[in-house]
């Protein structure tokens, strides 16, 4: 079985992870994060990730996926942290950075199986979707697209413990947030699996549609008829073709 770590204990992190000991300089906005540093959040939300039945309930391999990505989901904050004019702390795009960072330790540094590292990438990625989904352009969309990416089941228990392992005034508000989410994955048959749709063709139009509906099923164009022979020489290869020439012109003639 596949594990970031042998050893969950913090400490042995700090020593074997450079990325893990670089949480610890990263300070976060009092109003979002009082409790303090990257580290510490880190910390609060292994806790709760680990408390937590959903997570409790799933198969070991997943579970190690999923306590990965929690340690893991904000990696990058280190880069991406401002302080404001303001005086605010903010640190926009760490998700994004985050998921790129944490392919290249899965893929650099702990050796990774391809589908596991892949499935962790996208829960960094999309780790603070749950909260901002409803806020988005295209809500569906945006969780559809998700959907192709990782599971909405483990990315929602992500999200709860991110909401958990934190000291804020709004946490009732995020995790209402989480609840919603929850319920529009399942209202759009996104949960815990990719959106279904009737071909690829039709996935395809969506995704590449701006302004398209997900129920759209776009015409099928016929598709060309390739014919492969294989024979030597004299076997009948070309009297094969001419017959069936015959035949096709024939169907088309008398409709």
């Amino acid at each position: 079985m596949w594990t970031i770590s042998n050893s969950k204990d913090w400490n042995y992190l700090k020593e074997n992870f450079d990325w893990v000991t670089r949480m610890e300089g990263v300070p976060q906005d009092p109003l979002h994060h009082a409790e303090g540093n990257v580290a510490i959040h880190t910390q609060m939300v292994l806790e709760a990730l680990g408390a937590l039945p959903g997570f409790q309930s799933l198969l070991p391999q997943e579970q190690e996926i999923l306590w990965a990505s929690a340690l893991l989901h904000d990696v990058e904050k280190y880069s991406a942290t401002i302080l404001e004019a303001d005086g605010s702390i903010t640190a926009h795009g760490h998700a994004r950075k985050g998921a790129m960072k944490t392919r290249q330790i899965l893929y650099r540094e702990i050796s990774t199986p391809f589908l596991i590292r892949e499935q962790i990438v996208g829960l960094v990625r999309h780790h603070g979707l749950p909260l901002w989904l409803l806020e988005r352009p295209d809500p569906l969309k945006a969780l559809i697209k998700a959907s192709y990416e990782v599971n909405t089941e483990w990315l929602a228990l992500l999200a709860r413990a991110d909401a958990l392992g934190r000291y804020c005034q709004d946490q009732e508000d995020l995790l209402y947030r989480i609840d919603c989410f929850e319920e529009y994955c399942r209202e759009h048959n996104c949960w815990g699996a990719a959106k279904f749709f009737h071909s690829s063709h039709a996935r395809m139009y969506y995704l590449a549609k701006e302004e398209s509906l997900v129920d759209y099923v776009p015409f099928d164009e016929p598709e060309a008829e390739v014919i492969l022979l294989s024979g030597l020489p004299g076997a009948g290869k070309d009297t094969y073709l001419q017959k069936k020439k015959f035949v096709r012109d024939a169907f088309n003639f008398f409709g």
